[in-house]
């Protein structure tokens, strides 16, 4: 696929209002909150989210019945520090918490009725998910059965059907449900009416169609803070309470940052304050497992920003589930010690470093076959093995869809015997929108529009690539989009990079609906290309102009990766993003050499 750039056009002369402008920034009110979040302005009213309010009573209760209760929590780097800042805050409040995560590969992601029964056994009586739950309507149902309430939080959307079609048991639903799956075509006179779980004591989700919470883009741990917010409030009533003094609760935000932070939700409105707070918390590294991974990973405190979560501290959290258990990540986020987090620490960074080893592994092998099959010609990349870890295939996924420029959908097995997948596109097509074109040949599949997984039967595997290529053509047409535009916030001289990069640190954290802005770096004189990284897969591409030099990295590049390729001597016409370089100081991170 193509790339085309388009300069937009600047409004303001200055940079940071000209950026503010872009992003629809525009009146002076406005322009105050996002460039000064503050925590109580934009924390929004807990119970104008759905059932907050008998979800409080009901956690109440039990504190004061003394019931065990269990947080069910995804493996994921949003599931994870939820659930662990909900454990930590419901055990500092007095009532006996469990912490439970689902192993990926044995259990598979949700609820399931063996891990219920082994609760059942446990004593809990009180289930709460975090970032999960919406569409859990069997395991719910069967919580229920043993005499156990469920409160779900969860931010993912909730399935829609015409209310003549809804199904009256558990096990009439539909088993395709996610972020963006859209109801199937139905007759446009049916009214669609949510499908929540009936058997839920209480559903806690912004994306409920009822809810009056004037923000649905919370990520589940997100959610599981508001929860926490109303049972304070509760408990505050009428005076102090003296077991949680006021503004303790704020060091949990360290969590619900990281949370943010790593889970592709809009970083503006409460999400901005969340993930800015998020970052002063970790800047102080008070967590004892923060504290020796970032030491570990040489990451200074005071500095850590958004993309040493996304790009450093994520992906080692994902690594537990993916490689292994997930609770090794959960033990280094809840470690009481220094030295009891460094042996967790270094745990966790052994595993990442194995499925790092193993992501390269099986890309190497899919290109392999994809050169060998004459596939690569596919609008969509569609392959498997029962030889492949489904906790890697995501991050396979996408690097090849950054390669190749389609879509791509890779599947495994590990235990069990249904076949388990993962997706990724750029975007320009959803997943979702291309797995509902073939939604029978699945027992289950959801996600985002870039992302998403999904499960088959081994006996239609074979059936993926010609359905998933009709739906792709249904959606896009027979002829493949050849030519993408994207647009550059403005030019930007060499000599202006400091200054940039010191007024850019007024718009982070940058993420969903707040990008990095990307810049048209004109007639610039290309010095030493290197290549650097274990696998000698990244740049190092030293960028002058008129005597002056910033240094140019781009991450899993090579030189034939640009539409020019730089070559020392010549000039060029650079786009790229200005960020912070090891030492601190500015760097610009190519996009492409034009």
């Amino acid at each position: 696929m193509a790339t085309v750039y388009r300069l937009r056009e600047r409004v303001h002369a200055e940079l940071i209002p000209d950026l503010l402008h872009t992003r629809g920034v525009l009146s002076e009110e406005d322009v105050g909150k996002f460039l000064a979040p503050d925590f109580i302005r934009d924390s929004h009213d807990p119970f104008l989210l759905p059932d907050m309010g008998k979800a409080v009573e009901r956690v109440l209760f039990a504190r004061s019945s003394g019931e065990k209760v269990a947080v069910w929590s995804d493996y994921d780097c949003d599931g994870i520090p939820g659930g662990v800042l909900l454990t930590e805050f419901l055990r500092a409040v007095g009532l006996s918490v469990r912490h439970y995560i689902p192993h990926r590969h044995a259990e598979g992601y949700g609820m399931n009725e063996t891990g219920i029964q082994t609760l059942v056994e446990e004593g809990v009586t009180l289930i709460v998910t975090v970032d999960l739950g919406t569409t859990e309507h069997g395991p719910i149902a069967f919580a229920k059965e043993k005499g156990i309430d469920v409160i779900v939080t969860d931010h993912h959307v909730v399935l829609s059907a015409p209310e003549e079609s809804l199904p009256q048991r558990s096990s009439d639903l539909p088993r395709s449900s996610s972020d963006e799956l859209r109801a199937r075509p139905f007759v446009s006179d049916f009214l669609l009416v949510p499908i929540l779980p009936k058997d839920a004591f209480a559903v806690i989700n912004p994306k409920r169609p009822d809810s009056t919470y004037p923000f649905d883009g919370l990520c589940g741990a997100g959610v599981a803070w508001k929860l926490v917010q109303g049972i304070l409030l509760k408990l505050r009533i009428g005076g102090t309470f003296s077991e949680y003094p006021e503004g303790r609760e704020k060091w949990l935000l360290d969590l619900v940052g990281m949370a943010t932070l790593s889970d592709m939700v809009p970083l503006i409105d409460e999400n901005r304050m969340l993930a800015r707070c998020g970052l002063i918390v970790m800047r102080k590294a008070r967590r004892p497992g923060l504290a020796a991974l970032l030491s570990l990973l040489r990451i200074s405190p005071p500095s850590i920003t958004e993309d040493d979560i996304g790009f450093m501290i994520a992906p080692r959290i994902n690594a537990a589930s993916r490689m292994g258990s997930p609770e090794s990540a959960a033990l280094l986020l809840r470690s009481e010690t220094l030295e009891e987090a460094k042996g967790h620490a270094r745990v966790l960074n052994s595993i990442n470093d194995e499925r790092k080893s193993a992501v390269a592994v099986t890309v190497k092998e899919v290109n392999k076959r994809l050169e060998a099959s004459g596939l690569s010609e596919s609008p969509v990349i569609v392959m498997g093995s029962t030889g492949w870890r489904p906790g890697i295939l995501g991050l396979v996924a996408n690097s090849l869809m950054q390669k190749h420029g389609k879509p791509v959908f890779l599947w495994g097995r590990e235990g069990g015997e249904l076949l388990r997948g993962s997706c990724r596109s750029s975007g320009e097509v959803s997943v979702v929108d291309l797995m509902h074109g073939a939604v029978d040949v699945f027992d289950h599949c959801g996600g985002h529009a870039a992302s998403g997984g999904f499960s088959l039967d081994e006996g239609r595997a074979h059936e993926l690539l010609p359905r998933l290529v009709a739906s792709y053509q249904a959606l896009m047409g027979t002829a493949a989009q050849v030519v993408k535009e994207v647009v550059v916030d403005r030019e930007l001289d060499l000599a202006e990079t400091s200054r940039a990069h010191r007024e850019l640190k007024q718009l982070a954290p940058f993420g969903v609906q707040n990008e990095k802005p990307l810049f048209l770096f004109p007639n610039i004189d290309i010095g030493p290309v290197r290549t650097f990284g274990k696998n000698t897969d990244h740049l190092d591409i030293k960028l002058g102009k008129s005597g002056m030099q910033v240094p140019g990295i781009a991450f899993f590049s090579t030189p034939e990766s640009f539409q020019k390729t730089p070559t020392v001597g010549t000039k060029a016409d650079i786009v790229g993003h200005v960020e912070t370089d090891w030492r601190g100081g500015p760097r610009i991170r190519v996009v492409d050499v034009l």
